[in-house]
């Protein structure tokens, strides 16, 4: 085997950790949402936990990552200045290009969906944050009885305020 085809397939074999990495991700966003949903507060915690695990992960896959990249276009004896996995699609013989450039396209939707998935749970959260904000606002704030006199000179008859609501419990 060429010393190509080595650095190929370890540049591969870190791909694949970084698939399964983004696929863990996803996997953990999901349970995310749900926990968000049911308001399980301690399974969210977890989960959060274990996306912040996994995410400590892809970052520590970069730097060899990269390393198996530079030792490709070696390989290659190709001198270029920005050194990528797009460059680098280019620059493969044909029969190594068809994989790279699955692995780039697969690497793209995989982190476009955690994007995704990240944004609706970060918006289901400041709805729900809101939500509870205007409801502990409503529930502190002082009612204030604005009093009308008819014409006769008596006060409008007090209106009673629901229980949860009236501060004279």
């Amino acid at each position: 085997m060429s010393s190509l085809e080595n650095e190929i397939r370890t540049l591969s074999q870190w791909m694949d950790q970084e698939v399964e990495g983004y696929r863990r991700i996803i996997d953990a966003l999901n349970k995310e949402a749900e926990c968000l949903k049911k308001e399980e507060v301690d399974s969210l915690l977890k989960v959060v936990k274990t996306i912040e695990d996994d995410t400590t992960t892809l970052h520590r896959l970069q730097p060899p990552m990269e390393a198996s990249l530079q030792r490709v276009f070696d390989a290659l004896g190709k001198d270029v200045e920005k050194r990528s996995l797009s460059r680098l699609v280019n620059d493969l013989p044909p029969e190594h290009r068809a994989r790279m450039r699955s692995y780039q396209h697969t690497l793209a939707e995989l982190q476009e969906r955690v994007r995704q998935m990240n944004e609706r749970n970060k918006t289901f959260i400041r709805e729900h944050v809101t939500f509870l904000s205007n409801l502990t606002s409503l529930m502190m704030r002082p009612v204030v009885e604005n009093p009308c006199y008819p014409k006769t000179g008596h006060g409008c008859p007090a209106v009673s305020l629901p229980y949860t609501l009236n501060r004279e419990v």
